[in-house]
């Protein structure tokens, strides 16, 4: 079942690599083998002569092309990325892959997410924003140095990488290319003094301060959810018992003969939004 999708999907993913230079709409596919060789697919050939198909595949550690038999995908780890233009889509198989370029499902997941960050964001102070940024890059470093993907060929991370990690490779091309290196070399020059990180040449590495850090960001974040929660709940009580203090009020002056509710509740009922409503009911 593997070999028929490869087959069927790795020439369409060829055509639609970034080959065809358009920085915001482009797929990379990523093999790592047995010996932790990583690569990256740069031609499929004869794929229609069934077994005889062949991978043209270039090296991430040396500059070097290798030729591998197609029937050997399934015996490699793979990762498809679908570069977009603010962000990326990874696929840990071919299955995910099409199921999600048939059906959508990890794509519309992501769109509405990306849509509640973004409210989210809108709705905090810059000071917020630029610390969840900072907490989600040095999360992100640390996921990616764990379970290193096919598409990572070092421990360390340069600058340039993290940029393309976040926005894609083509990255440079897109027109918001120098706020995106702005942002990212400050942020990891934060974390550089902050101890999460170390930078030597250029690169970045993962410290076990990271992990900390990390730890203490999410007690942080779940206290102040906490507390967003119980003013949530203060606030509803407090709707709650003015609204039933003011019924009460009403009950009490329609018993001393000072109001009418039959009278008040005609007027209420006069209200167009209010007979709408109750109509609808």
């Amino acid at each position: 079942m593997q070999l028929f999708l490869w087959r069927k999907y790795l020439p369409w993913l060829q055509r639609n690599s970034a080959a065809k230079g358009t920085p915001h709409d482009y797929f990379s596919v990523f093999f790592k083998d047995s010996d932790n060789n990583r690569y990256i697919l740069k031609d499929v050939q004869g794929l229609d002569n069934g077994q005889d198909g062949k991978l043209s595949l270039s090296s991430l550690y040396q500059s070097s092309d290798v030729d591998k038999k197609f029937v050997h995908v399934t015996d490699m780890e793979t990762e498809i990325v679908h570069y977009k233009k603010n962000h990326t889509l990874r696929y840990k198989s071919i299955f995910q892959f099409v199921i999600d370029h048939t059906l959508k499902i990890i794509t519309l997941k992501t769109q509405i997410a990306r849509l509640k960050g973004r409210l989210v964001s809108g709705a905090k102070s810059d000071t917020e924003t630029i610390s969840r940024d900072r907490f989600n890059l040095l999360r992100l470093l640390v996921a990616s140095y764990v379970n290193q993907r096919p598409s990572r060929a070092s421990s360390g991370f340069s600058r340039d990488e993290m940029i393309a990690l976040l926005y894609g490779t083509l990255w440079y091309k897109h027109i918001k290319n120098e706020a995106f290196r702005r942002k990212i070399t400050l942020l990891l020059e934060s974390l550089v003094i902050s101890g999460d990180l170390t930078e030597s040449q250029g690169n970045y590495y993962v410290q076990g301060q990271a992990i900390t850090t990390l730890v203490e960001y999410e007690k942080e974040d779940r206290r102040v959810s906490q507390q967003q929660k119980m003013h949530k709940n203060i606030v509803r009580f407090m709707f709650v018992i003015t609204v039933a203090t003011l019924l009460i009020i009403l009950v009490l002056l329609a018993m001393a003969g000072i109001v009418d509710l039959q009278v008040i509740w005609q007027k209420i009922l006069q209200i167009k939004p209010v007979r709408f409503l109750l109509k609808f009911i």
